[in-house]
């Protein structure tokens, strides 16, 4: 009944990681969505009352959208901005369980470099081989993050010597595949 209950925590605990950024994108979406379609409605009255099969107002709507997050790009690619996003991360977002982990993901899904990107590597432990996360390197120690298969988001964190330390050359999001497959195609990465 125990490792039923573990089993059940464990479970719900990662249904509810995996939902939280998919819901509070939603959320942000439809929110932006209404709040754009009303200020978009008089401007749309001057347009055809369809382009591309939608309805002048929506298509409105999804431009300013659209260009609304270009810009926002822009403003984020300053120094300022950048300060303040991570001064929040360190202070506010870094109490969310699992944000480092989506991070790392969801900057290694859109192809940017992130400083805090989660190194996947191989730590030998004698004659055998743990996977984990490189979560900070030092000269003789490092810190790593070894999940427990097949959930990624659960595990334990050790001190291991530096040199015990193997890089792959994986993403992280072939790497979090990796794990929930047991494993599975990190043999070959060691080759």
């Amino acid at each position: 009944m125990k490792s039923f209950l573990i089993f059940f925590r464990a479970t719900l605990t990662g249904g509810i990681l995996f939902l939280l950024p998919s819901v509070l994108l939603i959320v942000f979406l439809t929110k932006a969505y209404g709040i754009l379609a009303k200020l978009a409605e008089p401007l749309s009255k001057r347009l055809p009352e369809s382009v591309f099969g939608l309805d002048g107002s929506m298509t409105l709507t999804i431009l300013l959208l659209i260009v609304i997050c270009f810009l926002s790009g822009l403003l984020f690619r300053s120094v300022w901005v950048q300060k303040w996003v991570s001064r929040l991360e360190h202070t506010v977002l870094i109490n969310i369980p699992g944000y480092a982990m989506i991070k790392s993901i969801t900057a290694d899904t859109i192809g940017v470099e992130s400083e805090e990107r989660m190194q996947p590597v191989t730590i030998r432990d004698g004659d055998t081989w743990n996977i984990g996360f490189l979560v900070e390197e030092g000269e003789r120690l490092s810190m790593v993050f070894i999940p427990d298969a097949p959930k990624y988001d659960a595990g334990e964190m050790r001190i291991v010597a530096s040199d015990t330390i193997h890089k792959l050359d994986m993403t992280t999001n072939n790497f979090i595949k990796a794990i929930k497959t047991f494993g599975k195609g990190i043999v070959q990465k060691m080759d």
